[in-house]
């Protein structure tokens, strides 16, 4: 297990004013630069928070620990009011205004009269993991703390550890442990760039990342493998930089033949050299070829699709559903927006639309944000090829590359164009966020 410490990031907030040469008025087709940067100072020795569980709230979390055992602290306090070994299953339920909780082995609850329970190891070097899960069969193991926040009358479970280990549930989660080497190195190296932009992305609900592909995936020490961790070692403190600036970078599963620009996917981000979209194709070959995704094409009812959409609260659209329209599309013809109506009317960028879909009716139900919508008798057919936006690294193509003797900082370059591998400074790296970058998930 890497030790990290318990701090928390470093910010220092410094606000730089940045100017345009083509305003709005001048060019309506291209969003002005942002009045402001905010410059936030990340050290090498960050920590993140991540919501569990698609960051979705429960109504009932249980927590307990494989090894030691643990305790449990209401809000900041330094003093626990429970302590438990490994084995004993504690269970938290939300209520209006407060945590109720029940001790292992009871039947009644009680009111804690707080919002917010923090658990730890009693003894963080003992070699144990707490777990946590909505059920007792359901329990997974994580590394670092556990916080339960309420959030209306629901839990909500957000795990808090270093970065390092964070990655080390990232890497396995993200791309098969099997795949060579420099495949893996390629997925560390840009997974630990992605979670440092990302910090704070969710701050006003008390966490960075989420444990799904709305950030990226996360599965805690039970998808942990020694390929993976591996890597993870031997990259420690590698990022991608632009122009000795963090890079903005994201990935993706599955394209064909070649990659999309930001622009593409999100209109309204700003011209990003190295995530301007790059071929597949290096002589006679193809590396997007052979995968699984080239065509797919999958229906639901309109009452599917309602529950599907009121299962999530940007998507969600009430008592029925009307019509579901495509609003926006690149020129290569990705999906950028999608207006569903109802007794709601939301609105919401592609990804997320059929991130929801794919949780809330199946896995892969509507993979990538290329696809057309079709009417049927009672419901809609999406059909399409790939996985995931398609900008920036592609990871079936990773696999190809790595597969054909491709190393880690080539593929990076292919990928990313213009970037430069380079280590965290021990001053902290400079992560810039504004209004036009934060659009990029």
């Amino acid at each position: 297990m890497i030790k990290g410490p318990t701090g928390i990031v470093l910010s220092v907030i410094i606000i730089l004013v940045a100017f345009s040469a083509c305003s709005k008025e001048s060019n309506p087709a291209v969003p002005g630069a942002p009045e402001e940067d905010v410059i936030t100072i990340v050290d090498r020795n960050a920590v993140v928070r991540i919501g569990l569980l698609s960051f979705t709230p429960q109504k009932h979390l249980y927590v307990s620990s494989t090894v030691g055992s643990f305790k449990c602290f209401l809000g900041v306090s330094i003093d626990p009011f429970e302590e438990a070994i490994s084995g004993e299953i504690m269970k938290f339920t939300g209520e209006e205004d407060t945590l109720e909780f029940t001790p292992p082995g009871a039947d009644e609850s009680s009111e804690l009269d707080i919002k917010k329970v923090r658990i730890e190891l009693s003894d963080a070097n003992a070699g144990g993991h707490l777990l946590v899960g909505p059920g007792k069969k359901s329990m997974r193991p994580y590394r670092g703390t556990l916080t339960l926040i309420l959030e209306g009358e629901n839990v909500l479970a957000v795990n808090t550890l270093p970065l390092e280990d964070y990655l080390l549930g990232v890497v396995p989660a993200e791309m098969d442990p099997s795949w060579p080497e420099e495949a893996l190195l390629t997925q560390a190296l840009v997974s630990r760039t992605y979670a440092i932009f990302n910090i704070n992305r969710y701050d006003g609900r008390g966490f960075d990342l989420s444990d799904d592909d709305r950030s990226q995936r996360y599965g805690g020490v039970s998808v942990e493998s020694p390929e993976t961790t591996e890597v993870v070692l031997d990259t420690v403190n590698k990022i991608i930089t632009f122009e000795d600036r963090l890079a903005v970078v994201v990935f993706h599963n599955e394209t064909s033949g070649q990659t999309a620009g930001n622009l593409d996917i999100w209109p309204h981000s700003g011209d990003i050299p190295y995530l301007a979209g790059t071929s597949e194709i290096m002589g006679v070959m193809d590396f997007s070829d052979g995968g699984h995704y080239n065509e797919w094409s999958n229906s639901a009812t309109f009452d599917e699709l309602r529950e599907a959409l009121n299962g999530d609260g940007e998507t969600f659209v009430g008592e029925y559903l009307s019509s579901i329209t495509v609003l926006g599309k690149s020129d290569n013809g990705r999906v950028q927006t999608v207006d569903i109506l109802g007794e709601k009317n939301p609105v919401v960028d592609a990804m997320t639309f059929i991130s929801v879909l794919n949780r809330r009716i199946e896995e892969d139900f509507a993979p990538s944000n290329q696809f057309i919508i079709t009417l049927e008798n009672d419901g809609y057919r999406f059909t399409g090829s790939g996985k995931g936006h398609g900008v920036g690294l592609n990871q079936w193509g990773t696999f190809q590359r790595a597969s054909n003797t491709q190393g880690y900082e080539f593929i990076l370059q292919q990928y990313f164009q213009g970037t430069e591998i380079s280590e965290i400074p021990t001053t902290g790296i400079e992560v810039v966020h504004n209004p036009k970058l934060d659009t990029i998930r």
